[in-house]
C-alpha cells in the first residue's frame, strides 16, 4: 500500500487523529490512539491497527525502519507527515515519530472461573498514569481478567495506554458497575479479597491462591464501601515511618506478587 505525504495541519485525517484526544469520540468511534515504537510493535500483533501516522525521525534508527517495513508488509494504511503536522497529533514531549489508530479490544461477556482463576478489579482509580501501571502489572504477574468499575479514568486514553504499555491487548478486560462485578464473582464462586488499609489482615498472612478476585481501589477514598461490604476477606499492607499508605499502583504490584509467589510455593 503506498504511503500517504501529508504536509497540511488542515488536513481532515489530521483533524480526525486531534478529536480523538477527547473521551467522548473515542467512545462513540471506539478507537483508541497509541504513540511510540513498542506500543505499535505491540500493536501490530493485533487486529487492532486501522492506520498509522510517521515522521522522518522514525526512519532516522533501524528499529523504526524494521516497524515500518513490518506494517507495510502488513498492508497498514501509512501517513507520512512533515514535523509540523505530525507535532499536531503527538502528545509526548519526547516523541519517536509513530502514532497510530487502532480499534479497541472488546469487552469479554462470558466469563469462565477455569480460565480465569485471578481477576483483579480498579475501582474508581483517577490517575491514567496509575492505570495503566496497574494493567502493565497485573500483566507481568499473571492476571488472567480485568474488571474496571464504572467511574474509573478512561482505560483506553492515550495515557493510560502508554503507561500499560500494550498490556490492555493482553488480558481479558470488562468494564462495568461495582454491583456488576460483584454479581458476577458471587455467581462464579469466586473469593473476592478487598484492600482495606484500616481493618484487614497483613497481605502475606492471607491466602492468596485459588479462584480469588482482588479488588484495589481511588487513590484517596480508597475502595467502595459496597466491596468492603461484601468483601471474604479484606487485607493491608504493613507501613512504618508514619506512612499512611503507597501508591495505588505500587500496592497492586505488591498484592499481585504475594499471589503469585504462594502460587508459585503451592506447585513446589
Amino acid at each position: 500500500m503506498e504511503t500517504v505525504i501529508l504536509s497540511s495541519k488542515q488536513n481532515e485525517r489530521i483533524k480526525s487523529i486531534k478529536r480523538l484526544y477527547k473521551r467522548k469520540v473515542r467512545d462513540q468511534e471506539q478507537l483508541m490512539l497509541a504513540e511510540g515504537i513498542r506500543l505499535v510493535e505491540e500493536l501490530v500483533k493485533t487486529h487492532l491497527l486501522t492506520q498509522v501516522f510517521y515522521a522522518k525521525r522514525l526512519t532516522q534508527n533501524s528499529r523504526g525502519m524494521q516497524l515500518l517495513t513490518l506494517l507495510e508488509g502488513k498492508n497498514i494504511p501509512l501517513f507520512f507527515c512533515s514535523d509540523p503536522v505530525f507535532n499536531e497529533v503527538s502528545d509526548t514531549d519526547t516523541a519517536q515519530g509513530i502514532v497510530a489508530v487502532a480499534k479497541r479490544p472488546q469487552p469479554t461477556a462470558d466469563w469462565n472461573r477455569s480460565q480465569c482463576d485471578l481477576i483483579l478489579i480498579v475501582d474508581q482509580v483517577q490517575d491514567p498514569g496509575n492505570l495503566g501501571t496497574i494493567i502493565r502489572t497485573a500483566a507481568g504477574a499473571g492476571v488472567t481478567g480485568l474488571w474496571i468499575t464504572k467511574g474509573t479514568v478512561d482505560s483506553f486514553s492515550p495515557k493510560v495506554v502508554r503507561a500499560s504499555m500494550g498490556a490492555m491487548f493482553q488480558i481479558p478486560y470488562m468494564i462495568a458497575t461495582g454491583s456488576d462485578c460483584i454479581r458476577i464473582c458471587r455467581t462464579l464462586g469466586y473469593k473476592l479479597v478487598v484492600t482495606d488499609v484500616q481493618r484487614g489482615r497483613i497481605h502475606y498472612q492471607c491466602d492468596l491462591r485459588g479462584s480469588i478476585v482482588l479488588v484495589v481501589g481511588n487513590e484517596g477514598h480508597g475502595v467502595s464501601n459496597l466491596f468492603l461490604q461484601e468483601a471474604d476477606e479484606r487485607l493491608l499492607i504493613p507501613l512504618t515511618n508514619s506512612v499512611e499508605s503507597l501508591n495505588v499502583s505500587v500496592a497492586t504490584g505488591i498484592l499481585l506478587y504475594e499471589s503469585m509467589r504462594q502460587r508459585y510455593l503451592q506447585e513446589l
